[in-house]
């Protein structure tokens, strides 16, 4: 496989001028002979050199044209090297650069070349809308110098944008568009051709136009056989025409394509359609009623997924827009409850928690805090894991270089297992954020406490499953639910509760829910406290806040606690014990640190009660340290947060569900921070603390998502150290979350932390807060305890208009969850 047609697996697509020659930075051979040998790392070095004495020259010359371009190349050198070795954020950086560079030029040719990387490395870290308007930046480039011979490729990557959105119709005019009248001369060139070929079938395809995606596919396949491609595009061409056969219910054919799909990603390394080709195989044979011969290709597919974590994460993502990464997951525990085999069902529920997690976090974050050269020594497997496979994917090697090939692949993965291995002995909480490391059902019961009842959800297309473990049994339950009307419920529920005058349509929302997710566990629940593990879009829901038949709230029965997967049941209950019981800790003038109301220059985004709530914990611990305005810095947070068994945010945070490792919790700037504090940066900290309270504004969930946002957040302070996590589901009153916390820490010195929480929530439920307190907010507030709402009802994004409404209404008291251990 030439460099081109690598780099259009890396998701790398370089521009051809119109004469069909691809315009490669200088050197860029170099880069692939870097990446072949796996010296990534010093082929980036060398690049970082080039690019920053270019930048030097071009800051003393008198005519820096030049060096600007070549200062550019060197970055957008950089930067391809970057994203291929899981430096993402680099990436970027360095794209960034380059474009910076390439504007200077004055060239089209510089400014394409750099803006083409650059949205790479957004999509790479899922920025998608600065990605798109790169694309219709660059297209305007290139319709306006036609001689520079872009158009084709920026259609190109128009179309996969457009798939990725779903506007498939659009797409295909797009895809149209890339074949813009280049000659095709190259090898390269014609690989290129065949990707179009492709992408235009794939688009066809999904607009529901089958014979005109078939006649795309078979144009290609005419296409490699003419031109004697023998690697390129045959295996994803297979897979698809396995689709088409799947959409028209003809399995015999549908089997045939994807098993040829299979054999070829198989000979060729290719882990994406090996996956999804496996996939496919297991769900044709559950369609044709053999359910156990479908398991070990479903198991095929998984192991596939959860092997060496890639340095091509982004890829992974890329796929996933189309085919779904998890569906093996899917149907794994499909298949085998069906077999009546629900335990394994747990367990590959876990396994796929663990998964998702490691997408979100991929290669994008220093893991490793005290452990130096542990990020090196993992890298380096990675990358050398990496070479072989791209020479596997090189048409240059022989057949019996290939079989060598492959023994040295083996032997590679063998080397990095046992890397895990040595890591896993050394720290298993780091391993688990290294490769799937899931607890199994059993071992999940062992670390449960007796009274105690976990509540597992796993969220598929037509059902959500449930499982009940308790420390000694366990149950599971179907529920005949489909993920898009769960979806509308969630939705209606948190819509419900933002309009405070629609209580009528809350508990009515509610207590279906309630009925069909809780209900029928009931007499299978022994335990006193409860454990809800929630999956996709039930990240976004209060379960604490749904209502029984008789009129009670779930939190009126049970103390509520939440965790993202069971298995962060083995590393809270290890953290609790390092930091030791919060109530005697805090008897013995236990340290509290607390950040209210930074400053974050913008007026709108004052937060009045989170002072005053500051105010009221220092009430109740004297010795607590407070910054408020602008002296709550991002700094301060980091330098001081290690010394601290309570650390509490009086603040805002920001959710990306796009890249949840830069979800941030806003603070003051002071000096090099710029008052994000990132969950990237989060990992690296190293925590004491037994709790850690987020209690501002939209420190939970923005607009719905699969949750992995505040999984990201809450996560990453259990990493770093801490068991328990207070955080909030919604945007929040902060008169009334004042009121809250005063009662929760109050709560602390006598109760549990679960408890603690609850008993503050039922204070608002029941009315016993400080009135005088909540009667002081103005707009956005409540006045006197009691009253009928009279004012205009609230929105998800904006807090309730004046007026006056008791607090027993879940907005003010349901948004607040505990995440990690509750004791």
């Amino acid at each position: 496989m030439k460099f081109t047609v690598l780099l259009a697996s890396l998701g790398l697509l370089l521009p051809t001028t119109s004469c069909g020659v691809p315009q490669y930075p200088p050197s860029h051979g170099t880069s692939y002979r870097a990446i072949l040998r796996g010296e990534v790392r010093e082929a980036l070095a060398s690049y970082e050199a080039q690019a920053e004495e270019a930048e030097k020259n071009a800051a003393a010359s008198w005519f820096p044209q030049y060096d600007w371009g070549t200062a550019s190349a060197a970055y957008v050198q950089a930067s391809v090297l970057a994203q291929r070795s899981g430096q993402l954020q680099k990436g970027v950086t360095y794209a960034e650069k380059a474009l910076q560079f390439a504007e200077k030029t004055k060239e089209p040719v510089h400014q394409v070349m750099a803006i083409q990387i650059l949205l790479r490395a957004y999509n790479a870290v899922r920025n998608f809308e600065k990605a798109r308007e790169l694309i219709d930046r660059g297209l305007t480039i290139v319709n306006a110098n036609p001689q520079i011979g872009y158009r084709g490729v920026f259609y190109l990557l128009l179309g996969e944008d457009l798939m990725r959105r779903g506007e498939y119709e659009d797409a295909v005019n797009a895809f149209s568009l890339s074949f813009d009248g280049s000659p095709i001369r190259t090898q390269e060139m014609k690989a290129f051709h065949i990707l179009r070929i492709n992408y235009l079938g794939n688009a066809y395809r999904r607009a529901g136009k089958l014979q005109e995606a078939l006649e795309q596919y078979q144009r290609a396949f005419n296409l490699i056989n003419e031109w004697g491609l023998k690697y390129a595009y045959e295996g994803s061409l297979f897979r698809s025409m396995g689709e088409i056969y799947h959409q028209q219910k003809d399995f015999p054919q549908a089997l045939e394509n994807f098993r040829r799909a299979l054999a070829l990603a198989e000979s060729q390394q290719d882990p994406s359609t090996i996956r999804s080709a496996s996939t496919r195989i297991g769900d044709v044979l559950r369609q044709l009623g053999e359910p156990n011969e479908a398991i070990p290709h479903y198991q095929k597919a998984i192991q596939q997924i959860e092997s060496t974590r890639s340095l091509l994460q982004s890829e992974e993502y890329r796929q996933s827009y189309f085919e779904g990464s998890l569906s093996a997951y899917s149907s794994m525990v499909d298949v085998l409850l069906s077999a009546g085999k629900a335990e394994d069902a747990f367990n590959y529920s876990e396994r796929a928690r663990s998964r998702v997690f490691l997408d979100v976090l991929g290669s994008k974050v220093q893991l490793s805090r005290v452990k130096s050269g542990l990020f090196e020594e993992e890298r380096a497997l990675q990358e050398r894991i990496a070479a072989i496979k791209a020479r596997l994917s090189s048409e240059e090697d022989g057949q019996t270089n290939r079989v060598a090939l492959m023994k040295e692949l083996e032997e590679a993965e063998r080397v990095y297992n046992a890397f895990l291995a040595k890591v896993r002995k050394q720290d298993k909480e780091q391993a688990s954020l290294m490769a799937v490391e899931p607890l199994t059902l059993k071992e999940v019961q062992e670390l449960l406490d007796p009274g105690t009842t976990l509540i597992e959800y796993f969220v598929v297309e037509r059902e959500v499953f449930v499982w009940a473990v308790e420390k000694d049994t366990f149950h599971f339950q179907k529920v005949e639910l489909a993920k898009d009307k769960l979806g509308g419920l969630v939705k209606t529920l948190r819509d419900s509760i933002f309009a405070l005058g629609e209580r009528d349509k809350f508990s009515e929302v509610s207590g279906s829910l309630y009925k069909q997710l809780f209900d029928p566990l009931r007499p299978h629940i022994t335990g006193k406290e409860l454990i809800i593990v929630p999956h996709d879009v039930l990240h976004y829901l209060p379960f604490h806040a749904l209502v029984a038949s008789d009129g009670r709230y779930l939190i009126e029965k049970y103390p509520i606690y939440y965790l993202s997967s069971a298995s962060l049941l083995q590393f809270v209950k290890e953290k609790r014990r390092a930091s030791g019981d919060l109530s005697a800790v805090l008897a013995q003038a236990g340290k509290v640190l607390a950040f209210g109301n930074p400053d974050l220059g913008d007026p709108e985004k004052n937060l009045e009660f989170a002072e005053l709530e500051t105010q009221e914990l220092k009430a109740a611990y004297p010795g607590s340290s407070v910054y408020l305005r602008k002296e709550a810095t991002e700094e301060k947070s980091k330098s001081l947060s290690p010394n601290h068994d309570i650390l509490h945010f009086a603040t805002h945070a920001q959710l990306n569900e796009d890249d949840p490792l830069s979800s941030a919790v806003l603070l003051a700037k002071e000096g090099k921070e710029d008052g994000r504090l990132e969950v990237r940066e989060i990992f690296g900290m190293d925590l004491k603390a037994s709790l850690v309270v987020l209690s501002g504004c939209e420190t939970g969930l923005g607009k719905l998502s699969t949750g992995d946002e505040l999984v990201g957040l809450t996560r990453a302070f259990i990493y770093a150290g801490t068991p328990s996590v207070v955080a909030s589901l919604w945007k929040v009153d902060d008169s009334s979350t004042a009121a809250l916390m005063a009662n929760f820490y109050k709560n602390l010195k006598t109760m549990s932390k679960v408890e603690a929480l609850r008993q503050a929530q039922l204070q608002l439920i029941r009315g016993n807060v400080n009135s005088d307190l909540l009667a002081r907010r103005g707009i956005g507030g409540v006045g006197k305890l009691g009253e009928t709402p009279i004012s205009a009802p609230a929105t998800e994004n904006s807090q309730p208009d004046a007026g006056s409404v008791s607090t027993s209404h879940p907005y003010f008291w349901a948004p607040f969850i505990l995440v990690g251990d509750g004791k």
